[in-house]
């Protein structure tokens, strides 16, 4: 009579698996993988966007009286000595004229009907990120000295260059930070003492499967836009899906250790 009122050992069901892995495991980390797909579009193309708008940004100096080429050289010379000025490409006349040709031959030829056959001499200026960060002082300090040189730029381009550069580095330190904390995170799980059986494995494939389904589903997502290579390169590449699918997998360990889904 005792042993019958005696209360039975349950057993544990089998967790239900789907290719092995845990079905909440696998979703959070599909979730997760796909945050990851779309942090790894956002800081490709923000990071080629400014460095575009960085290599393509040049001060021009035009030359507004007329100089002979010894002292345009000199000219050259001591803008090339400045701090922030990592280029100085000096254009003739002829060359100035050329180079508006290849860019817009149409605006060429209204000049030349309006009898302007020669363009200014100029200086093209490549500038540092310091440089143009602060292009709005740097520029009045090349005017005051200068005075012989008419100074242009694009003040908007410079405003996208600073701002789009401001956000890449947010991003990078947001980035950085998350995998800090999840390295802290997987480091107290391991140190934490498991208790029972951990189904590692199971959670590490599933983990892995839901990484590359996260790379299939941008795939479809980028599939309308046209040609599907293509734009897989514009926002990803085969080094940034494989560090997503290491973290996909460390994740899938760490929590395959950490609860038993």
């Amino acid at each position: 009579m005792e042993d019958f009122l005696q209360e039975k050992p349950k057993k544990n069901k089998a967790s239900a698996v789907v290719f092995r892995g845990y079905r909440r495991l696998f979703a959070l980390v599909f979730a997760v993988a796909v945050l990851l797909q779309c942090v790894s579009f956002l800081q490709m193309q923000l990071s080629r966007y400014h460095h575009a708008l960085v290599s393509d940004f040049k001060v021009v100096l035009a030359v507004t009286q007329p100089t002979d080429n010894p002292a345009l050289a000199e000219l050259g010379e001591s803008l090339s000595n400045k701090e922030d000025v990592l280029a100085v490409k000096l254009f003739s006349p002829q060359d100035a004229m050329t180079a508006l040709k290849a860019k817009n031959e149409r605006l060429t030829q209204a000049l030349v009907a309006l009898g302007y056959e020669q363009m200014p001499a100029y200086f093209e200026l490549t500038l540092s990120d310091r440089a143009l960060n602060n292009i709005r002082p740097f520029a009045q300090n090349l005017e005051a000295e200068y005075p012989q040189l008419s100074l242009k730029y694009s003040p908007e381009q410079a405003r996208l260059a600073f701002y789009s550069g401001l956000c890449l580095r947010v991003l990078n330190l947001a980035i950085v930070f998350a995998f800090v904390l999840f390295f802290i995170f997987m480091f107290m799980v391991e140190a934490y003492p498991v208790r029972g059986k951990a189904r590692v494995a199971g959670g590490v494939w599933s983990a892995l499967l839901a990484g590359v389904l996260s790379l299939v589903f941008f795939m479809l997502l980028t599939y309308p836009t046209g040609f599907l290579m293509p734009a897989l390169q514009h926002f990803t590449s085969i080094e940034r899906q494989i560090v997503i699918w290491v973290f996909c997998g460390l994740f899938g360990w760490t929590l395959g250790k950490w609860q038993k889904f």
